[in-house]
């Protein structure tokens, strides 16, 4: 998406569809793809023939996990992207590299520390998770929903809970690491100039339509979501509808409820962001202040 000249307008609607999942909870992945992919699902209604065999399970939470953290990778990708510098894409073409080489020496190595940041940020997203092995996940169970079953299950137990909650840990371990070690392919520019890179019609053609099957794909199986809301008895009466959605909306209950979320939500936004901003600034102020006492005492000597 940065490195073609694609229109601005396409490349919005590229990230806009691209971060779509992270509005939506997780138990919602689930419940799309069994209405998307299962038996009486919405390809079926489409093609006639069911695309998978079987849903629940394994492959099942490997599709929603990887809907799941799409939006999260792509987002630290693209923010990083933003920080890479174009002109040593004309210098590699100048030097005559390869495309192989030029996408490896200016676009590979200097997102690798990114790369590995994505996986492990993808990585704990789906090791935590509960909603979706809880929805889609049948008896493949995984350690979210054996801690949850633990705890909260019919006979909960604190203690057993607390020791899967420690096995939860031991791989952020790992993953504090891998992080240190891919640290020091960080690469930095003194400054990044905003250049437009030699046209290429072809392969910008080719990854508008990639991103676009990609994305469409994506989309495709919250479509449902949309649907079945207007149908009155998915998919025995496929009749158009809006006594479900008045119901609804009519409900008490629904209406307390979703407030309660809304003000949760909003003072953990403020507060959330508050402390995390006033934690920046005081670890770059003790920065700053470690850099002006070595300055200090090197005048000094």
């Amino acid at each position: 998406m940065h490195w073609t000249n694609l229109p601005k307008s396409f490349k919005q609607f590229i990230k806009l569809a691209a971060l779509f999942p992270m509005l939506l909870p997780t138990v919602t992945y689930g419940f799309a793809i069994i209405y998307t992919f299962g038996k009486q699902g919405l390809l079926i209604q489409i093609i006639g023939f069911q695309l998978f065999e079987d849903i629940y399970g394994f492959y099942g939470m490997w599709l929603g996990y990887t809907i799941y953290t799409l939006p999260i990778a792509f987002l630290l990708l693209n923010n990083t992207f933003q920080y890479l510098d174009k002109k040593f894409v004309v210098v590699s073409e100048l030097m005559g590299d390869s495309p192989y080489r030029q996408f490896d020496m200016t676009v590979v190595r200097p997102l690798i520390g990114t790369f590995a940041a994505a996986m492990i940020q993808c990585f704990f997203l789906a090791f935590t998770d509960f909603g979706i092995p809880a929805s889609i996940g049948g008896q493949y169970s995984v350690i979210a929903t054996e801690l949850y079953t633990q705890i909260l299950g019919a006979s909960p137990s604190f203690e057993k809970g607390a020791v899967v909650a420690l096995f939860m840990l031991v791989p952020s371990i790992l993953s504090i690491a891998i992080l240190w070690y891919v640290a020091r392919f960080n690469v930095r520019y003194d400054s990044v100039e905003m250049i437009d890179l030699p046209t290429s019609k072809i392969k910008d053609r080719v990854l508008a339509v990639l991103s676009s099957v990609i994305l469409a794909s994506l989309l495709l199986v919250f479509a449902v979501i949309f649907i079945i809301p207007w149908i009155k008895s998915w998919p025995y009466q496929m009749v158009f509808t809006t006594e479900i959605v008045s119901e609804a909306l009519e409900s008490a209950n629904l209406m307390r409820v979703y407030k309660n979320s809304l003000l949760v939500a909003v003072l953990t936004a403020v507060f959330g962001t508050l402390i995390t901003y006033f934690s920046a600034c005081y670890t770059s102020a003790q920065a700053c202040l470690k850099w002006v006492n070595s300055v200090l005492k090197a005048q000094h000597w």
